[in-house]
């Protein structure tokens, strides 16, 4: 509706340049008028303001003076009723948006908030959604906020992500995590402030441009901060080095290998039967994932555990599964 409304706006606009135009070269030619003196004979014409002529008019001029006025007023009364038409429509396609949006994320729980459409925030909302994962975007630049509309999979609120308002409507008492993608560390130290106020409990990662800046970051309440210029670093040595290894890991986290993905399982619900090893609970042979780490409650990470290992309800299990076989894993320890 957008672009057909711009391909009109442009026509209207071509329209009148198109009648300027020929009004003013026809008091030259007709009336011998000087550039500045028919630019303006014509403009006061279609604008039916009722201006003394320049100079009297020849029989000629006076019915090319005609001739333009019915022009100009089929003209306008076509350009008005568009531009009404056009303004209302977008006012009441604005409104009607912003309700759908104001419904939709009333609705979402333990959804994930990403502050910035940027580069990196946008790459973050496509890897959630790959999940499943419900994400709510804030974001204030009209001209990104048009392209976010073209997804109706994502969920947006148009605001300043830090003040108490923004977050509210984005829901942050009920997420259960918040990635605040900001080019400006300044920007992205008071969101995280203001969100770990409202919602002490939810999980906050946030970008950082200068290295000097994470510990700032964490003390103000981010549970994570990601450095995006010393992650590409990082990764571009890797590839030179493990090359495979890093293909490897990151086609197994990102990609998904057909359906076969890597999780993260807690096994908080494990009290109800009681703390048991990996091979009494018989993981691998009733379910068929394979445990590749796991976490211990004191957050040791423990690569390729024993069959022995004994599982608590503080353990993070790694597994790597389909999602048939991580559901039965989780019937399993609950």
């Amino acid at each position: 509706m957008e672009q057909k409304g711009g391909r009109t706006l442009a026509l209207a606009i071509t329209i009148l340049l198109s009648i300027i135009t020929i009004g003013t070269v026809g008091y030259i030619h007709i009336e011998d008028f000087t550039f500045t003196e028919a630019i303006y004979m014509t403009v006061i014409t279609i604008g039916t303001v009722g201006f003394r002529e320049v100079r009297p008019l020849s029989p000629e001029g006076m019915w090319f003076t005609i001739t333009l006025i019915i022009i100009s007023i089929g003209f306008f009364a076509y350009a008005a009723t568009f531009l009404a038409k056009y303004f209302s429509e977008q006012i009441l396609s604005r409104y009607s948006n912003k309700k759908i949006m104001e419904k939709m994320i009333a609705k979402m729980q333990n959804h994930v908030i990403v502050v910035g459409y940027g580069r990196n925030g946008s790459q973050a909302v496509d890897e959630l959604l790959a999940h499943n994962i419900d994400v709510v975007v804030i974001e204030n630049r009209p001209k990104v906020i048009e392209f976010i509309q073209q997804n109706p999979k994502i969920a947006y609120v148009d605001g300043d992500a830090t003040l108490d308002i923004t977050l509210q409507k984005a829901g942050v008492e009920k997420a259960k995590a918040l990635i605040t993608a900001l080019a400006n560390d300044a920007d992205n130290l008071f969101v995280v402030i203001t969100a770990r106020e409202m919602n002490p409990k939810i999980k906050i990662i946030s970008r950082a441009s200068a290295v000097t800046n994470d510990r700032k970051l964490k003390l103000a309440g981010a549970d994570n901060v990601i450095l995006p210029d010393k992650v590409g670093g990082q990764k571009m040595a890797k590839l030179v080095i493990q090359p495979d290894i890093l293909e490897f890991v990151e086609n197994i986290m990102l990609k998904r290998t057909g359906n076969i993905s890597l999780y993260e399982i807690s096994c908080k619900k494990i009290h109800t039967i009681g703390a048991k090893t990996i091979q009494e609970l018989g993981i691998k042979e009733k379910t068929g994932v394979n445990i590749v780490g796991v976490r211990n409650p004191i957050g040791e990470y423990i690569l390729n555990p024993e069959p022995n290992y004994l599982i608590t309800h503080d353990t993070m299990l790694f597994v790597l599964g389909t999602d048939d076989q991580v559901q039965m894993l989780k019937d399993l320890i609950s």
